[in-house]
């Protein structure tokens, strides 16, 4: 049996999926609510927070010398025009899901900031449910959909849904991933059994050891022979592999 049809016959109730459909049901020219215009007047108006200085929860389960870097703020290569767009298209992916569950009612609230002293990290989950759990949305193409359906959700996703319940103390998350190809999703509803906590609270401790004694992490083996779309993306991956000491950024 598939991991997705496990989680939507045996775990918990799904906490999206009916309501929003049935909303859609209603809706197929939505009109939204004044809070949701509201948000999105927010979001299309607002500036992106700052980074450096802090570690990214979105980032926690990927490469960590990356983080290094944004940590220390070092100039990142601009992204292609293609980057641009695909960051756009999931941007607003997530904004039409906010807006219709902020309308529906069944998010109650959107980019939700969050902080955990203690760890060094700093992040915003994409909403809180009507229940008070965690929702992450997630654009992803059709080879990723095929992925997730098949065995769950990805791990750097599992990581950052760790790091928002060690930051919020919630138990309880749900992963709605959109197929950006024909707009098919499905979601997951995790706990924290499903998630890295322990593993999250150890890396995220272990990179600060690191910046604290101003060492570099070594880059991702898969990074060594400069090919894989997480070097293709990669902002610092200009320097990267050529910097070996902390005094060499910049």
């Amino acid at each position: 049996m598939k991991f997705s049809e496990t989680i939507k016959h045996t775990g918990p109730d799904l906490v999206v999926s009916k309501r929003h459909e049935q909303w859609l049901a209603d809706n197929d020219h939505p009109t939204y609510s004044t809070l949701a215009v509201s948000f999105a007047t927010k979001t299309f108006t607002g500036r992106d927070r700052e980074r450096k200085g802090t570690v990214s929860a979105s980032s926690l389960g990927e490469c960590q010398r990356a983080q290094q870097f944004e940590f220390l703020g070092m100039p990142k290569l601009p992204p292609s025009a293609q980057s641009v767009m695909r960051m756009h298209n999931g941007a607003m992916m997530h904004l039409r899901w906010q807006m219709e569950g902020l309308t529906e009612g069944w998010l109650k609230d959107a980019e939700v900031p969050v902080y955990q002293e203690a760890l060094g990290l700093r992040g915003t989950m994409d909403g809180i449910a009507y229940e008070g759990s965690i929702v992450e949305l997630k654009s992803i193409n059709s080879n990723g959909f095929r992925r997730v359906q098949s065995y769950g959700p990805l791990t750097p996703h599992l990581f950052q849904m760790a790091t928002y319940m060690l930051c919020t103390g919630r138990k309880k998350g749900s992963f709605i991933y959109e197929c950006k190809d024909n707009q098919e999703y499905q979601e997951f509803v995790v706990g924290p059994h499903d998630v890295p906590l322990v593993e999250a609270r150890y890396r995220a401790r272990d990179l600060w050891a690191e910046i604290d004694g101003r060492r570099l992490v070594e880059p991702l083996t898969k990074c060594l022979d400069q090919e894989g779309w997480v070097y293709q993306y990669c902002p610092f991956r200009d320097r990267c592999l050529q910097i070996h000491d902390w005094g060499e950024v910049g």
